[in-house]
């Protein structure tokens, strides 16, 4: 077994310095839970700073810009923009404003 996890880690480049910003807007869908609502929805945010998230039965069409050690996100045109820390955690990423964490990405 640990010469297969040594084989994936392999080849895949070292990306320690890269944001968090960046690992998120991939393009891909993550699961974000939201602590506060307990719900789950489904996030995917673009390099070019638009995105989707969306539950069963509503989808919003947030932009978001880089931040130090964060990111920041419109909700939806005329929202006030809200900027989160973000911390790469065992099972994914937490996003957090005040100390406190809002939501977090999983895949």
């Amino acid at each position: 077994m640990p010469l297969i996890v040594v084989g994936v880690f392999a080849g895949a480049p070292a990306r320690a310095e890269e944001p968090l910003s960046s690992v998120i807007a991939d393009g891909k869908p993550w699961e974000m839970v939201v602590v506060k609502r307990k719900a789950s929805n489904i996030l995917v945010f673009r390099p070019d700073g638009g995105g989707t998230i969306s539950d069963s039965l509503v989808s919003i069409s947030p932009t978001w810009r880089a931040a130090p050690g964060g990111i920041c996100i419109t909700a939806r045109p005329g929202d006030a923009e809200k900027c989160l820390q973000l911390t790469r955690t065992k099972t994914g990423i937490e996003a957090s404003q005040n100390g406190k964490t809002v939501w977090v990405l999983k895949r």
